[in-house]
């Protein structure tokens, strides 16, 4: 009995040896190559070694190393410490310790080359964003590296790489700043492109522009000056101040009356070679930050900051109706937000619904009292209104002057605004001294501007030269 059993251990061992030796040549053999400098070779035979013995976490973590410490593979090195982790933890502090190192080692040559790169040193920069790149790829578990390769390639111009980092942040940290310099990012190639689109076709775009200006009730003074003197004009031979004006280049007749347009008729339709590409673009660019501010708004919908930049992206991309429907919700969700009501009123008053933009920015008054901006646009909202109804009272010969109403309408908030702004200036300079315009902005000084306007048209000269004076002061002192 015990021969027998003496005999199968044998078998077994002899078994065993067989079935570990085959592995375990290769991977000596790896190890052989890994001391002599030849990584590829050793790599090589760790791989072979793996095909036959996949759980030998020692095969993987040596060619990890080789793979991330030698060859500069760092998918690779990611891919067989992968493995390992699976295999044992015995190894995770190790793996953590070399990675990190790789990691530190290739984020601080990036930063160093950052900072001593500069506006034409390309070559740098370049360099630094290689590094940095290979830093990431060493730890692509990590946010940190991404918040240096970031302004790395906003620097370098190459923007679609930077804001796809920015995304990159998003998706680890949840990181708003971040996510939001994407969409600043977006809206900014938009406007280069919307402006590329209006230089490019400038002419035409003047021609198409004066053509929608000239509409019933416009002057022959007017027309003349935007569209020149007219191909022919035929005069009615019954009412002598009645003729057709036609300007076949532009498609277009009009007859005029009294000295007035009374009549608008498009004879043909002409192609003005306008090319769309880059309006199309810059719509594609924002309506990508329409995605983003959304996004955020989302998670956060009392981000101020974030609110503003939705609405301008939203504006931008000519979605008023969709922007009033989104802040109309976002009142409804959250009634005490005075940025929501704010931007609603806004909103109202691009689509001429000036009572309701007039209510939503009395409601965010009523949310912060000192809250000069709603103040402002309630102000403002009643003098475009009053400038409106001025030209259709003009344009119909209506001497009502009702729209004076509108302007007086706009005094006392524009008055509130200056109350505010000067307080909080005088305020600033109150322990140190000094001259409390020096405290204010351009922005601020366009409110006394706006009430000298407004006293101008009602024709109050003295109140106006009041704060047109008071402008030219704060300017004055702006300068210094």
């Amino acid at each position: 009995m015990r021969k027998g059993y003496f005999g199968l251990i044998c078998v077994l061992l002899i078994a065993g040896f067989i079935l570990h030796g085959c592995g375990s040549t290769d991977f000596t053999s790896g190890k052989v190559r890994e001391q002599n400098g030849d990584y590829k070779g050793a790599v090589e035979f760790y791989e072979k070694e793996l095909q036959k013995n996949p759980s030998n976490a020692e095969a993987w973590f040596r060619m990890g190393t080789v793979k991330g410490g030698k060859l500069n593979d760092y998918e690779g090195m990611n891919k067989a410490f992968r493995e390992v982790e699976k295999l044992t933890a015995d190894k995770n502090t190790e793996i953590y310790n070399y990675r990190f190192a790789i990691w530190a080692k290739h984020l601080n040559n990036g930063a160093d080359l950052f900072k001593r790169a500069t506006g034409d040193s390309t070559m740098l920069l370049d360099k630094a964003i290689e590094e940095y790149e290979k830093s990431a790829a060493a730890w692509p578990d990590t946010s940190l590296t991404y918040y240096f390769l970031a302004p790395a390639y906003q620097n370098k111009g190459d923007i679609a790489k930077a804001i796809a980092v920015h995304k990159k942040i998003w998706e680890f940290d949840r990181d708003a700043d971040a996510y939001k310099q994407a969409g600043r990012l977006f809206i900014n190639q938009g406007l280069k492109s919307k402006e590329e689109f209006r230089s490019a076709n400038a002419d035409a775009l003047r021609i198409q522009k004066n053509i929608k200006d000239i509409e019933t009730g416009s002057y022959e003074s007017d027309v003349k000056l935007k569209l020149g003197e007219p191909d022919s004009k035929a005069v009615d031979k019954r009412k002598r101040r009645k003729s057709v004006w036609k300007y076949n280049k532009y498609g277009l007749a009009l007859t005029l009356e009294n000295d007035r347009v009374v009549d608008k008729k498009i004879t043909k339709k002409i192609d003005l070679k306008i090319d769309s590409t880059k309006y199309f673009e810059a719509k594609g660019y924002f309506n990508n930050a329409v995605a983003i501010h959304e996004e955020i708004k989302a998670e956060n919908p009392k981000d101020n900051e974030n609110l503003n930049l939705l609405l301008q992206a939203y504006y931008e991309a000519n979605r008023i109706q969709e922007a009033t429907k989104t802040f109309e919700l976002a009142v409804n969700n959250d009634p005490g937000n005075k940025m929501n009501h704010y931007i609603l009123g806004l909103l109202y008053r691009m689509v001429g619904n000036n009572d309701g933009a007039i209510n939503e920015f009395n409601k965010s008054i009523e949310i912060d009292p000192e809250f000069s901006d709603a103040f402002y646009d309630i102000g403002a909202t009643y003098y475009n209104w009053g400038v409106k109804l001025k030209k259709e009272e003009l344009e119909k010969g209506d001497d009502s002057q009702n729209y004076k109403k509108k302007f007086e309408a706009a005094l006392p908030w524009m008055m509130k605004v200056v109350e505010i702004k000067t307080k909080i200036a005088q305020e600033a300079v109150a322990q140190t001294g000094g001259d409390w315009r020096a405290q204010l902005t351009t922005d601020d000084a366009r409110v006394w501007e706006s009430m000298g306007t407004i006293y101008a048209l009602l024709g109050k000269a003295d109140q106006a030269t009041k704060y047109l004076d008071e402008v030219d002061k704060i300017r004055k002192v702006m300068k210094r």
